[in-house]
């Protein structure tokens, strides 16, 4: 019994050795891991300097810390470099992660925005587009303009239409065959403002045919409709990452009558601004650039009343960023107002059988701004065409004459602010 109890203690013995050694090595093996031994925290550990990585600005605060095994890595000149392995895997898992991050925002496009006065179809034009088409309304070097833009705008005035009776006492009444709608798409024409005092020349069912033979041909148009929701709204085009807002309105009527309503067609009229204020204030929130193209003056005066001024500055006040006038059938001047451009009459663009001199906005939309830029034209026996290098310096000096705040106007045709 003696034997037999000494060997029994002599087990327990190694037996419990067993175990302490075991948890001794288990214990340094946890802590070269870099894990807290039982009963300590990781800020304990750290603390005691065992193996914790280095903490910067506190971005591992509260992170486990694990070694990293390193891998050989082979240069191209032969020499072996020890490498850490997370360094090969972060370059994959960058390439990854960058994969996933959305795209950024593109740049926009350069926009051009050109804009004429008023167009009228006369008859000996209509004679001479049947026998020569489009050339007997304007000249090659023009179309090539005009087709080259990226958005044409013109005062359409005249109905499209074939009924109806002249409005009477009123001197001069305007009609055209809707058959020549085909001139518009052909002078390259986008989109048309139709808020003028000849719309309503021969009454409102010639306006419906207007809004019919524009949508046929693929014309936008602004400034009338079968209900004042119609004359008012806005049209908006997309081009080159752009959208961009156009409105049309006439203060030039033969009477109120001729303004849309709820229930009546008509024109969209800014006697009393409030509506075009908040048709342009609803436009600058869904649009990047918005045009208000606008029906006013006194024919044939090359000076602005001062309603036009007024109501110029309140519609860039209410959100537009350039204004755009016909009506007096010659040139008035161009002015800036907080930045924006405002051209008080482009004057006729084809019109009359006389030779006349007129011009063209030109509008680039840039990420850097906006560039301006005039384009002379002269118009003979109904053709319109550019002027030449000696015509241009003339005409620009003329009209800078009319222009307002200092405006000069370089060789080029560019009217900075």
């Amino acid at each position: 019994m003696t034997g037999f109890f000494r060997e029994m203690v002599k087990c327990i013995a190694v037996s419990i050795l067993a175990v302490l050694m075991a948890l001794l090595v288990g214990g340094a093996l946890w802590a070269a891991e870099g894990f807290p031994l039982p009963g300590k925290s990781a800020e304990a550990v750290a603390e005691a300097g065992q193996d914790s990585p280095e903490n910067t600005d506190g971005e591992n605060e509260g992170k486990l810390s694990v070694e990293v095994p390193t891998v050989t890595v082979v240069q191209d000149n032969g020499v072996e470099e020890n490498t850490p392995e997370s360094d090969v895997l972060d370059t994959s898992i960058d390439s990854e992660t960058e994969s996933a991050k959305p795209d950024a925002q593109e740049p926009k496009e350069d926009v051009t925005l050109l804009f004429a006065g008023d167009l009228f179809l006369t008859d000996i034009l209509q004679e001479k587009y049947d026998r020569n088409g489009i050339s007997a309304a304007a000249a090659p070097e023009l179309l090539d303009v005009t087709r080259g833009a990226d958005i044409f705008m013109l005062n359409q005035e005249f109905p499209f239409g074939t009924t109806g009776e002249a409005v009477e006492d009123k001197e001069y009444t305007f009609r055209v065959d809707p058959k020549y709608v085909s001139v518009l798409p052909e002078l390259g024409a986008d989109i048309v403002t139709l808020a003028n005092n000849h719309m309503l020349d021969f009454g409102r069912e010639p306006l419906r045919e207007t809004l019919s033979a524009l949508d046929g041909a693929g014309i936008l148009h602004v400034g009338a409709g079968l209900n004042l929701e119609e004359a008012s709204s806005l049209k908006t085009i997309e081009a080159g990452g752009w959208t961009i807002g156009f409105l049309g309105a006439t203060r030039v009527i033969l009477d109120h009558s001729w303004t849309a309503s709820r229930s009546n067609s008509g024109l969209f009229t800014t006697y009393d601004p409030t509506k075009l204020l908040e048709e342009i204030q609803a436009a600058k929130e869904t649009c990047d650039y918005v045009v208000v193209y606008v029906h006013w003056g006194v024919e044939r005066n090359t000076e602005p009343e001062d309603y036009q001024k007024t109501l110029a500055r309140q519609y860039i006040d209410a959100g537009a960023d350039a204004v755009i006038g016909a009506h007096p059938h010659v040139l008035q001047g161009i002015e800036y107002y907080h930045g924006k451009p405002i051209f008080y009459s482009l004057g006729n663009f084809i019109f009359a059988n006389r030779a006349y001199e007129t011009m063209m906005a030109e509008l680039t939309l840039t990420d850097s701004g906006v560039d301006v830029r005039v384009i002379p034209c002269v118009s003979t026996a109904n053709q319109m065409g550019l002027m030449n290098s000696g015509e241009r310096a003339g005409f620009y000096g003329r009209l800078q004459e009319l222009c307002f705040g200092g405006i000069a106007i370089d060789e080029g045709g560019r009217v900075p602010e």
